[in-house]
């Protein structure tokens, strides 16, 4: 059964999107902060964070790394995140603006959903106990071409507006799929 849950996205941590931005020490590089502020009041009132999910067994794909990933898990759920298509169209309007208007709402947009998926697996845990950090379709020999498995599996088009073009990127595209492992414990 597939799920959806969502998410609101308020509290960005700023050094991860200074990161995201190329400040490797994640300090904010001078005259940014006023730049960032304006972006986030545009921003955080238009994230709409959403996440599909079904628990399932592993569908067949030919991974030794998602196999070594999952190494001791029966189940998995499969998940695909949006903070869907409004942060896009904020995001083209600042590319038009300038580049670094364009640079700092994709760093945004990249710390929001992040943090859709960081909320998203901190939920599971309070439901499913441990669980293996996600795994993503591109990630080691998982093929890029398994988020048209996990799309259909998901219904995303329907369900959160997530759709893949013919080159598999993601629309909206700061959106992720994953798989995440629900580690199985012996009792006793």
């Amino acid at each position: 059964m597939i799920e959806i849950r969502r998410y609101k996205v308020e509290d960005l941590n700023l050094r991860n999107v200074n990161y995201y931005m190329g400040q490797r020490n994640g300090e904010t590089a001078e005259g940014m902060e006023e730049r960032i502020q304006k972006a986030l009041d545009v921003l955080l009132p238009v994230f709409d964070g959403k996440v599909c999910f079904m628990e399932t067994e592993m569908p067949e794909v030919d991974s030794v790394d998602l196999k070594r990933h999952l190494a001791g898990c029966k189940k998995v759920i499969l998940m695909a995140a949006t903070v869907g298509a409004e942060a896009d169209r904020e995001r083209m309007k600042a590319a038009v603006k300038s580049p670094v208007e364009q640079l700092i709402y994709d760093a945004i947009g990249t710390e929001a959903i992040e943090n859709v998926c960081d909320a998203f697996c901190e939920d599971m845990k309070k439901v499913y106990g441990e669980l293996t950090s996600r795994f993503s379709p591109g990630y080691g020999d998982l093929p890029l071409e398994f988020q048209k498995t996990m799309i259909a599996l998901l219904d995303t088009n329907r369900k959160i507006g997530l759709s893949l073009t013919d080159s598999l990127l993601m629309s909206p595209t700061k959106s992720v799929t994953a798989i995440v492992g629900i580690e199985n414990k012996e009792i006793g």
